[in-house]
């Protein structure tokens, strides 16, 4: 979304009109009704000015951003960017086939681009497609290492398939590369509790908590109430 800051702008505009107000009212007490007509005149000539250009200001932005994807919508489409957008709209319209299609075309298109098997992997999840889905993550991987969701998304894949060790080893890395990436800890210690590592996990769920993840929280207040009732 573009979205500009005319704020400055406007300020300065209002306290001209002001200031321009208050030049009218020092002088209606000695000048003639023309005159004051004529200053009256200008202020809302000013004003019109004014509003005609920040109605163009606002339109202007909302037209560029709503008239570009309803002309793709109508078109064809070609280009990466056009099977990536439809791959985009249509997992957010409910439609996980559709998006998976729309992805594997852009993929085509740039097969070196990681957001489409990123995303793409996302949709497979979505499907509960978690063999695909962690292919999709390897892919990335391999050609950018350093991508830390990457990780995560894929020990998050692992984990659904009971692959809690592979779980563990992909968010220990998505930590390694990112450690205040906070949804990690949750699935971390949703895979230690599983393995029944249950202090690893509490502390998980406890850091998960303390960086503002609700989950975390919930996850950490049910573990302490389960391991205290069995004490």
């Amino acid at each position: 979304m573009l979205i500009k800051d005319y704020k400055g702008k406007d300020t300065h505009r209002t306290l001209g009109l002001q200031r321009g107000k208050a030049a009218i009212k020092r002088e209606t007490s000695s000048v003639k009704p023309a005159r004051v007509f004529m200053w009256i005149g200008l202020c809302a000539l000013v004003v019109f000015i004014n509003y005609l250009f920040l109605v163009r200001l606002g339109p202007l932005g909302k037209k560029e951003i709503t008239i570009g994807p309803i002309l793709r919508e109508n078109a064809k489409p070609d280009t990466f960017e056009d099977w990536f957008d439809k791959g985009y709209k249509k997992y957010q319209e409910g439609d996980p086939v559709g998006a998976a299609e729309a992805y594997a075309k852009a993929i085509t298109l740039k097969p070196e681009e990681t957001r489409s098997y990123f995303n793409r992997g996302i949709v497979y999840m979505t499907m509960g497609e978690y063999d695909k889905a962690i292919d999709d993550y390897n892919k990335v991987i391999g050609l950018r290492a350093d991508y830390a969701e990457a990780y995560h998304n894929r020990g998050w894949a692992h984990f659904h398939k009971g692959q809690l060790d592979l779980a563990i080893q992909d968010c220990n890395q998505a930590l390694l590369l990112n450690p205040d990436m906070v949804p990690v800890y949750l699935t971390r210690g949703m895979a230690y509790k599983a393995k029944g590592l249950l202090d690893m996990a509490k502390s998980d769920f406890q850091k998960s908590c303390e960086l503002g993840d609700n989950g975390g929280c919930q996850a950490y207040g049910e573990l302490s109430k389960t391991t205290h009732d069995g004490s």
